[in-house]
């Protein structure tokens, strides 16, 4: 079978009698080893990409675009075809997200198509984009256009000398815009190339103390591992600089390019000599053990930390380093055991206690502190909302020693009992719902809790709880139903929705509960809808109850996208979690939602309804629409048959 007509016979006036394999998925491979044959006549396959990239689908371009894409991956193949470099550079071209056709007018490209375009280049053939890359860096008068393309140069051909010579070449102002992008770009292409090292390290010298040396500083970081030029100029900038944070960043990245190099370890074994007590010093101690591990300098700073220090915080942060590179040390576990019992504030009890734990989880004094804290809660009067954050912390530093020990268990059942702030006593009922399961106590408090208060976000939560350490738990689900048959708030409803979904996530009540929000003025409530359809989404499809339910919202959601309006006056805060997005991501959002819950009995009349909104005078007009169309459009020409496409493009 030699003739490529048998894959594509386009005739539009007999729709139903043309050959469109090329659009079907399970024609690809075959497509493409036709393309490879050596007895298929090189004519042949001219003709045939020539067919493809003159493709006219005269509906929107959905299909040229898939024609085209085919044309180029059948380059991989195909790599003397006479097309080939006009087609990279086509595709090239696509990938940018946005182009200049000429000095005054950039184009904007839609998303899905950049991605396929994306998709494509790394399936055509790699030295026709190679070369269409160094062209384009070597040709752009565009600063961003050079910066973005040696980039991907970079990530698709590691090391290209092109790529990192562009952005070396490249003119630049000392200011952050231009000086932290060509930084960050040589960072991410430049590994082990002397021309970037070199590059970066020409820059850092110029400006050491200036807060944008930073980038230089990071990239450095990145792609100088164990070079001697790279490694001398940090040594000389933290010893130098007379910007502090610049000399922690030096250090930082010794930390990370200097393991075993001499030159490092003198240099900060001098360090720490001369700077004594400082943050900065803690700093060089983690370098200097990272690069020269058992490093006796790093001892010793450390302890001197702890002993001359007035930074209680420092101290305790030194101290747990020591206990980290070397558990047994006496001194850290003397200065952490100290602070359990003399220190004024809760926050470095608690940082003590968590130290100590790490090195022995049995550690009484720790524990009891920990419990200490727990039973503290709300007993500051100064500043309730701290004590009950720490006693929070020290909850869930309890139940990580052992999630199903019963001291974890019983920490949160007290501060359920005991909070006085809302936020915390919610936060406790959502973790006993992680660590409860089977615990008659847990159980027991949540029940009483359901029984007891009339706060139905509460409710939702230790409902939502108690159905999941007691799942099928009739009292949690009655408690879920009445909320959805009470609660005149939309967010209200939607979030017993959500708990209801993850106890029981087929639930009938659940599943019509959002479609009526849905349907209850969604253009007033759009976060609400965006989380609703979110759950739609975790759904299964298949699923006749569900399925019937799609069929009823997906209309709802398409008359979403075709007349939502931008909202400025935040109508939608309320207390209840829900996403407050901007009108921009709301439309966006819902469009690729819309695209996961689509059966194919929807997408013809999706593009019958959707399709006007393509037009040149509404991208001009409401970009942000016509974008959210083109994604949902661009999936129904995913996943239909090009005649099926076209009968409904044309209605």
């Amino acid at each position: 079978m030699h003739d490529w007509q048998y894959f594509f016979n386009h005739d539009r006036s007999n729709l139903n009698q043309a050959t469109y394999r090329i659009f079907e998925p399970e024609w690809k491979a075959e497509i493409l080893h036709w393309f490879s044959q050596k007895d298929v006549a090189k004519e042949q396959k001219e003709d045939f990409i020539q067919a493809l990239i003159d493709f006219d689908d005269s509906c929107g371009d959905f299909y040229r675009y898939r024609a085209y894409f085919l044309a180029a991956e059948a380059l991989s193949q195909f790599p003397e075809c006479s097309l080939g470099d006009a087609i990279a550079s086509q595709v090239l071209k696509w990938s940018y997200a946005y182009f200049r056709q000429d000095k005054s007018d950039w184009q904007i490209l839609p998303k899905p198509l950049v991605k396929a375009a994306r998709k494509t280049l790394e399936l055509t053939d790699r030295n026709r984009v190679i070369a269409a890359f160094v062209h384009l860096v070597h040709t752009t008068e565009s600063r961003t256009v050079l910066r973005v393309a040696a980039e991907k140069l970079g990530k698709l051909d590691p090391g290209n000398k092109s790529a990192i010579a562009a952005l070396a070449l490249m003119p630049i102002t000392e200011n952050r815009h231009g000086f932290c992008q060509r930084s960050y770009s040589l960072g991410k292409i430049g590994v082990g190339d002397e021309t970037a090292i070199a590059t970066l390290i020409h820059d850092i010298k110029k400006i050491p103390d200036r807060e944008i040396c930073t980038q230089g500083i990071m990239a450095l970081a990145d792609i100088a591992d164990g070079n001697h030029a790279a490694i001398a100029a940090l040594v000389n900038l933290m010893e130098t600089t007379l910007n502090k944070e610049n000399c922690c960043n030096a250090i930082a990245a010794l930390r990370k390019i200097a393991v075993g190099n001499q030159t490092a370890i003198a240099a900060l074994v001098k360090f720490l000599d001369i700077n004594q007590g400082d943050r900065i010093c803690f700093d060089a101690s983690q370098a200097l053990w990272q690069v020269d591990p058992g490093n006796a300098a790093v001892l010793k700073s450390l302890v001197r930390i702890v002993e001359t220090s007035a930074n209680a915080f420092l101290i305790n942060r030194a101290a747990k380093y020591l206990l980290e590179i070397e558990p047994g040390n006496k001194t850290a576990i003397a200065t952490l055991s100290k602070t359990l019992e003399t220190s004024q504030s809760e926050g470095e009890r608690l940082q003590a206690a968590n130290s100590l734990l790490k090195v022995n989880s049995n550690n009484k004094i720790a524990i009891n502190v920990l419990l200490e804290l727990v039973k503290n809660l709300g007993q500051s009067p100064t500043d309730p909302y701290y004590t009950q954050c720490i006693a929070w912390e020290a909850t869930r530093t309890l139940s990580q020693i052992d999630p199903s020990n019963k001291i974890a268990i019983n920490a949160l059942v007290d501060l359920i009992r005991t909070a006085n702030d809302h936020y915390y006593l919610n936060l406790a009922v959502q973790d006993l719902g992680l660590l409860g399961a089977g615990n008659e106590t847990a159980m027991a408090t949540l029940s009483e809790l359901i029984a007891s208060t009339k706060d139905d976000y509460l409710l939702c939560n230790a409902a939502g709880s108690l159905g999941k350490i007691d799942p099928g738990n009739k009292v949690a689900l009655s408690t879920l139903y009445q909320i959805l048959e009470t609660n005149q708030d939309e967010s209200g409803r939607l979030y017993a929705v959500q708990n209801l979904i993850k106890i029981d996530p087929m639930n009938p009540k659940a599943i019509a509960t959002l479609c009526q929000i849905c349907e209850s003025n969604p253009y007033e409530y759009e976060s609400i809808l965006m989380n609703a359809v979110q759950n739609l989404e975790q759904l299964d499809s298949g699923n006749n109850l569900v399925k019937e339910k799609l069929n009823e919202v997906i209309p709802i959601l398409i008359q979403f996208i075709q007349i939502f309006q931008q909202d400025n006056e935040n109508k939608n805060f309320n207390q209840y979690p829900t996403v407050q997005l901007s009108y921009e991501s709301c439309l966006l959002d819902i469009a690729n939602s819309l695209t996961k819950i689509l059966q194919s009995e929807h997408l013809p009349q999706v593009v019958i309804t959707l399709k006007d909104y393509l037009s040149e005078q509404f991208y001009k007009n409401n970009s942000y629409r016509y974008e959210a169309v083109f994604n949902i459009i661009w999936h129904c020409a995913e996943n239909m048959s090009y005649p099926d496409f076209y009968k409904a493009w044309h209605n």
